[in-house]
């Protein structure tokens, strides 16, 4: 019973919106009512239906929103994080490693995420536990990396403790940054023997360094084994040549300076009809000086730049350098520079490790199974590669170079798969012919830098870095 008068008002409003003319006549007597009732029953119906369009167009409204709030919402979903305890624990164990404090992690934090930090304990105590864990993972990586090096820089450093630091060249890989009670030969031999297959420490002239590779070396040749080669640091050997030149710069250009000054003086006296000869021989004699002073200084430079050539794998002509070759150039050049200036420099230089790089070099390429013709060529392209200024100019030597390694290219062409073998070998070898310790003093550098945020330095934050 409750359908039937719904069903009447829709035939009320099918006949009123969709009948034939006489069709709402006869439906009001069919059913015993007038024709306004039929007509009333066919509005409601029209007001019901209207106002359903109406509640579906606002449904179909909201659902358009909601899935554009839902895009909007993935989208910053993506792009955000969760800044929980985990989170905020995270974020000081990356500051502390970065040398950023405690405090202003806490406080970068709070910018954040205000009222929801966890206290400075708390990150302290977490950021500590990190570092204890940090150990443990990194002895197991050493396990795989330390059979595996070949040549190390190795320095120390002081945080409030000394820190013996040992990077490899090859890989860039901080291979140890640990807290050492004193800086001892004892301490490297310890840290350097963990190196098994360990050929090469490139170091400053340290005396604890300088003891420890000695000790490292005497038990190897106590059980049988090959020494580990100790190489010099040109860096810090070198640095001080350029506090000496200058010196005779300075010198130069403070004679120059008198020299014009007299020349000044000179004018006065002519101008205001004074007697000349005084300040006439002064400004001789300033001027002789002032060119003396200017000789001096380019003399200098250029003994010095020929003694740091001597230094270096190849020499200006694209030769491979040797000891003997080396040697002899120091012997001429180094006598001649002054010791006033020179003397701690001349005496680093003049040390034997200085040069034992090029001695492993010499060996390396004997040890390699390629003949003495394809060697001798791949060595020769190699050099004029690193030092093209030999093959420039007009020059009858420059052309003769230019001559022979035409003929370089032709010996390795023929050999085929051997040249191409002997090229990569000797590139390889020279490219770890390693002669300083500036590795080592960049990340110095940055460790130092870093640790001056941090009241102390533990080996747990050393992990973590």
């Amino acid at each position: 019973m409750g359908m039937v008068a719904p069903q009447q008002r829709i035939a009320s409003a099918f006949f009123v919106f969709h009948g034939r003319y006489g069709d709402v006549s006869r439906y009001a007597q069919q059913r015993g009512v007038c024709r306004q009732w039929v007509y009333r029953e066919a509005a409601r119906v029209q007001e019901v239906l209207t106002h359903a369009r109406e509640q579906v167009e606002h449904l179909r409204a909201e659902v358009r929103q909601l899935r554009q709030d839902k895009t909007e919402l993935q989208q910053r979903l993506r792009l955000s994080v969760v800044l929980d305890a985990a989170k905020q624990s995270e974020v000081a164990r990356v500051g502390q490693a970065m040398g950023v404090t405690l405090r202003d992690c806490r406080a970068l934090l709070k910018v954040l995420i205000a009222g929801q930090v966890l206290s400075l304990a708390t990150l302290g105590r977490r950021t500590q536990a990190a570092g204890k864990k940090a150990g443990p993972l990194l002895a197991v990586l050493d396990a795989l990396a330390r059979p595996r090096v070949r040549e190390v820089a190795a320095d120390e450093i002081y945080v409030k403790a000394p820190v013996l630091m040992v990077v490899e060249p090859e890989s860039l890989c901080w291979l140890s940054g640990r807290l050492s009670a004193a800086v001892s030969g004892v301490a490297w031999e310890q840290e350097l023997a963990a190196l098994p297959q360990l050929e090469q420490v490139t170091r400053d002239g340290g005396s604890g360094l300088e003891k420890g590779v000695a000790l490292v070396n005497a038990q190897r040749q106590a059980q049988g084994q090959e020494s580990v080669v100790d190489q010099g640091d040109h860096f810090h050997a070198l640095r001080g040549g350029g506090v000496g030149l200058r010196k005779a710069e300075m010198q130069a250009r403070q004679a120059f300076a008198a020299a014009e000054a007299a020349d000044k003086a000179l004018a006065t006296c002519s101008r205001q009809g004074h007697k000349q000869t005084g300040p006439a021989l002064r400004v001789q004699y300033a001027w002789r000086k002032a060119e003396q002073a200017m000789d001096a200084w380019q003399e200098q430079e250029r003994l010095w730049q020929t003694t740091k050539e001597a230094l270096l794998l190849f020499t200006p002509t694209g030769e491979l350098n040797t000891r003997a070759r080396a040697e002899a150039v120091l012997a001429e050049t180094l006598p001649a520079l002054p010791d006033s200036a020179f003397a701690k420099t001349k005496r680093q230089v003049q040390k034997p490790e200085m040069l034992n790089y090029l001695d492993r070099v010499q060996q390396k390429l004997a040890a390699l199974p390629f003949s003495e013709e394809v060697k001798e060529a791949a060595l020769c392209q190699e050099g004029w590669r690193r030092r093209p200024e030999a093959l420039q100019g007009e020059s009858q030597p420059a052309a003769a170079r230019r001559g022979i390694l035409l003929l370089c290219a032709l010996v390795l062409s023929q050999a085929g798969t051997e040249g191409q073998q002997a090229v990569t070998a000797i590139r390889d070898i020279l490219r770890r012919a390693y002669r300083a310790s500036s590795l080592v003093e960049c990340v110095n550098s940055v460790l130092r830098m870093q640790q001056a945020g941090h009241r102390r330095m533990t080996q747990g934050l050393l992990d973590l870095k």
